[in-house]
């Protein structure tokens, strides 16, 4: 059929459209509800994002990442210590800024992991990488080189890293 430009164009589209309201993360409630000496590897990660307050955690052990009498640990939640970390964003870098202490994760000249800066700058950048599996490999900047934190901190004997979740509060 030929329409001339006078003709309204006929309607051909008769159906219904339904729109799920999905959520844009994962909120995990209460830590202790997972068991992670599970088989299962369920990962409830969100995503690292500026503007964000996360509790990180280690898939493998369950253990999150704390600051504890100014060194950071892996250790079990609701031991004591420091356990949220503030997501920033500078020029393009995450960065993670301890809520109770507002000083930057990072690391000094030799390499070791701290928790002692006022400002994000060079050796407090993160590149926060997705794997396969799920979850994140946290890797800093060192030199010229991204480093997993496993590595400056010797926080667990992996030579494949450690994957992270970043459970969101």
């Amino acid at each position: 059929m030929a329409l001339t430009p006078l003709e309204p164009i006929p309607d051909l589209d008769d159906s219904t459209i339904f729109t799920a309201n999905t959520p844009p993360e994962t909120v995990v409630a209460d830590l202790d509800d997972l068991d992670p000496f599970s088989d299962a590897k369920t990962i409830s990660s969100s995503v690292p994002w500026p503007d964000s307050t996360f509790i990180i955690r280690s898939v493998s052990s369950g253990d999150v990442l704390t600051l504890c009498d100014g060194r950071i640990v892996l250790a079990r939640p609701g031991g004591p210590g420091s356990i949220h970390w503030a997501c920033v964003e500078t020029k393009g870098w995450l960065g993670f800024r301890n809520t109770v202490s507002g000083k930057f994760l990072g690391h000094d000249s030799k390499g070791k992991l701290w928790c002692s800066v006022d400002r994000h700058q060079g050796w407090e950048n993160f590149c926060v990488r997705m794997t396969p599996e799920g979850g994140y490999k946290l890797l800093m900047t060192h030199w010229e080189r991204l480093w997993g934190i496993e590595k400056l901190a010797k926080l667990e004997d992996r030579s494949d890293g450690i994957v992270w979740e970043f459970v969101k509060v």
